[in-house]
């Protein structure tokens, strides 16, 4: 059974290890994540979701976003992300040295 994990408003640096200790613990099993109220998200917390979604697929499990604002739409755009799964592509572009 997937389960959904709702992010907050706010995003920023400082939120950062609370979300990776967050999505930590729910490693292992299907998740899908909300980001639907996003208002403010910095780009160590995109870090964050990129490289929970590259841990979701080499464990083998499913990670989605289920709903976005138009922020969290606005930050992945102006990362150079997809908005709909910001990890996608991630790791050969780590492999290639291009973020």
């Amino acid at each position: 059974m997937t389960e959904h994990f709702i992010l907050p408003e706010r995003l920023d640096s400082s939120a950062a290890p609370a979300l990776m200790a967050a999505l930590g613990q729910r490693t292992g099993r299907p998740l899908a994540i909300d980001a639907g109220q996003v208002e403010v998200i910095g780009a160590l917390a995109l870090e964050v979701i990129v490289s929970a979604g590259l841990q979701w697929a080499a464990d083998g499990q499913d990670l989605t976003i289920t709903r976005r604002s138009a922020r969290f739409d606005a930050a992945c755009t102006a990362c150079g992300l997809r908005a709909d799964a910001p990890w996608a592509g991630a790791a050969q572009d780590c492999e290639g040295g291009v973020a």
